[in-house]
């Protein structure tokens, strides 16, 4: 998906994070370029979530044809608001998600998916809306407790 699976097993995990990065941002970067064509203002800001669900919103009607990597890139788009506000490190997780965002302090980490979100948003359409999730996102950080968002 991202290639993080092909990484030198002797790199150093600062390395390997900020590849991690790299190739997130890159992913949310091509997903960007694609919704620019629905006007939508993604600004890497949380305000931006709300575009970034309009943008889906279009995905999900047909408007705005997607790849699944510009898919992928729209989960990485999410990552990236949350990872640029709150800081976090990316981990391998499952296939349902990946790759996940995991924020906080040891003992109190959140650990964030977003992949299968947004498959779910562009699929099933408002029901599985971007902003509420992202806010229990967000709770969850302000509320100090481990949990999942998923």
């Amino acid at each position: 998906m991202f290639g993080f699976l092909k990484i030198n097993q002797d790199a150093k995990r600062d390395e390997v994070q900020e590849e991690f990065v790299a190739r997130v941002a890159d992913a949310a970067q091509e997903f960007v370029q694609a919704a620019g064509s629905t006007g939508a203002v993604l600004d890497y800001t949380p305000s931006s979530v709300h575009a970034l669900d309009e943008a889906l919103e279009a995905a999900h009607v047909g408007t705005l044809p997607l790849t699944p990597m510009q898919t992928v890139g729209a989960a990485a788009y999410l990552y990236e608001v949350g990872r640029r506000a709150h800081g976090g490190l990316y981990e391998v997780c499952d296939d349902e998600d990946p790759v996940v965002l995991v924020c906080g302090e040891p003992g109190t980490e959140v650990c964030f998916g977003a992949i299968a979100k947004v498959e779910r948003r562009i699929r099933y359409g408002s029901a599985e809306a971007i902003p509420p999730y992202f806010e229990q996102f967000l709770t969850a950080l302000q509320a100090g407790e481990a949990s999942i968002i998923r």
